[in-house]
């Protein structure tokens, strides 16, 4: 294993799933309200479904996989596929991992469908308080489109987790690391306008502060440093990620 695939994973599986008493497991939205109707107001900010592939070594394009599937009329608007930046964001409001709430993951061995005629098959991130078992899902409507899944059913499937390396890469800073995975540019990029329209959040700020998000990040056009890692980094994420998927 090289060091980058190392490094990272072993920032994720500090935070794994361990022995954990049997929780009941109940979605609770409340409080949470004006956010995810900020979301959907600011969907121009999320990356649209062109990149990258269903899952590692599949060869399908997420492009082509989300288009098949609205062509046989299933709705891939927000939330359709938005569950991990809007889920990691609700789960560094809440503290990250200082907080009382983890950020859990399903599968996709879990979650195949068929909607007419055309399969498909995807992961869900949620957060889930660690002693009472409430579940913040903003993105969970998104399954009152798709039949074959009950959602619900699977919450007791999932696991801690978290995608990304424990360090950022900026220019004016160098490499800032962390004992743990910050949150993605794409959570970040949607928190630079949340904190000037609506407040700022100190889970999310801290973040945002480090990455050198205001000078490096927002006008991508006029600095060379627009990503987190660098193309070797980026090229190992899909052996990485082959876990999630299987």
């Amino acid at each position: 294993m090289g060091i980058i695939r190392g490094n990272f994973q072993i920032a994720m599986n500090k935070y794994l799933n361990e022995d954990e008493k049997e929780l009941k497991l109940k979605v609770d939205n409340s409080g949470y309200v004006r956010m995810l109707n900020w979301f959907r107001k600011n969907t121009d900010l999320l990356e649209p479904h062109n990149t990258g592939t269903v899952s590692p070594d599949s060869g399908v394009k997420h492009g082509d996989k989300t288009a098949a599937l609205k062509k046989a009329g299933l709705d891939v608007s927000f939330p359709y596929g938005y569950c991990y930046p809007i889920s990691q964001f609700v789960f560094y409001t809440e503290g990250g991992y200082d907080g009382d709430y983890d950020l859990k993951l399903i599968k996709s061995s879990e979650l195949k469908f068929n909607f007419k005629g055309k399969r498909g098959q995807t992961t869900h991130w949620f957060c889930q308080h660690k002693t009472s078992g409430r579940i913040i899902d903003l993105t969970i409507e998104q399954f009152d489109r798709i039949d074959d899944i009950d959602i619900e059913e699977k919450f007791p499937l999932a696991a801690r987790a978290n995608l990304g390396f424990p360090y950022y890469r900026t220019k004016g800073s160098g490499k800032v690391e962390f004992d743990h995975t910050p949150p993605c540019l794409q959570t970040l990029k949607l928190y630079d306008r949340y904190r000037d329209e609506v407040e700022k959040i100190p889970g999310l700020e801290k973040y945002w502060s480090a990455c050198n998000y205001a000078t490096e990040r927002r006008k991508a056009k006029d600095v060379k440093v627009t990503e987190m890692y660098d193309s070797k980094e980026m090229a190992s994420l899909d052996e990485i990620v082959k876990r999630y998927w299987s």
